[in-house]
């Protein structure tokens, strides 16, 4: 009984040991990516700056989708700061769209069924979106009240 007791606690120190570490870790990502966010803002007005060309054009919307694809992420790892490293599927959604999103508009240069297969994820991506919002997900709903 007592051998019991204290595995117990010690499984609990060890979780908090582990839960501290993963949020000191996530909290350390957090950080690099707003260097990187920073980083893709530089080049985006230095792209912005530049003479209007074709290449110029699709370099400036690749940046620009990389730059939204960095801020998703920063936005997920504040979610999962403040919900104890619980992240929404809906946020997981969105940063698959807008990835699938920024390679589309990237890739100039795919075939045809390639561009049909990305936009058919689009769509059903976008499709399984409105539907989890609509039916499964409860906007009341939280982290805080859960636990």
């Amino acid at each position: 009984m007592v051998i019991e007791v204290l595995s117990q606690e010690w499984f609990r120190k060890i979780a908090h040991l582990l839960e501290l570490v993963a949020l000191i870790a996530v909290g350390l990502l957090g950080l690099a990516l707003i260097v990187q966010l920073g980083m893709e803002l530089l080049v985006i007005i230095r792209l912005a700056l530049a003479p209007v060309s074709d290449p110029a054009f699709y370099s400036f919307l690749n940046e620009v989708t990389s730059f939204f694809i960095i801020f998703e992420f920063i936005v997920m790892v504040i979610e999962a700061l403040r919900n104890h490293g619980h992240i929404s599927i809906t946020m997981l959604m969105g940063l698959g769209l807008t990835a699938l999103l920024r390679h589309l508009l990237a890739a100039s240069n795919s075939n045809g069924i390639e561009t049909i297969i990305e936009v058919g994820a689009i769509v059903l991506l976008t499709i399984g979106l409105a539907i989890y919002r609509r039916f499964v997900h409860d906007p009341e709903e939280s982290y805080e009240k859960r636990n």
